[in-house]
């Protein structure tokens, strides 16, 4: 299987699109070597947008917004490890890790390119992150509606939870 198929079948069940007749579900086809590019991607995305900021020069302030930016990122990835052990869909997680790496760093590029514009996007980021993890749920742990919903609030809390509490840090650098 090539990148682009891995790419294709992971957004497939990602996005909650139904089978055709004679199609089969080759989502468990999808191996790790495209769960870790799709986690890889995220974070080549986060780094560039760290550096991006300017962080660099200050290399206190690049831990911070490091620590900041990659912890609440890894909650998705936490909840679906832990949701996939307990439904016994394991073997779907590399894709699911693929679908979540990728959309979310759409969603990072997204919230930043709004932001630089001025636009509020806190709504609209969350909105978001909680539909991408409400249908992932539902495709890739074959879960129904009310545990999907549940998983993507669980995600949105982790994610914003993770943002208030990593504010704290130390150096307090990022309360000024």
């Amino acid at each position: 299987m090539d990148f682009g198929r891995a790419l294709g079948i992971a957004f497939s069940t990602g996005n909650g699109r139904k089978l055709r007749d004679g199609e089969t579900d080759q989502t468990e086809q999808v191996t790790w070597n495209f769960g870790v590019v799709g986690a890889g991607i995220l974070a080549v995305v986060q780094i560039a947008l760290i550096l991006w900021s300017g962080a660099l020069q200050d290399l206190g302030l690049l831990r911070d917004l490091s620590i900041v930016a990659f912890a609440p990122l890894i909650v998705p990835f936490v909840l679906f490890w832990i949701g996939a052990r307990l439904t016994g869909t394991t073997a779907r997680l590399p894709a699911a890790f693929l679908y979540l790496g990728i959309a979310l760093a759409v969603l990072q590029v997204a919230s930043v390119v709004l932001s630089s514009f001025g636009i509020g996007q806190s709504g609209f980021v969350i909105g978001l992150l909680l539909a991408i993890n409400m249908l992932a749920a539902r495709g890739f742990l074959k879960l129904g509606w009310p545990a999907s919903i549940l998983i993507g609030v669980l995600v949105v809390a982790g994610f914003i939870g993770a943002n208030f509490l990593l504010l704290m840090l130390p150096s307090g650098r990022l309360l000024a």
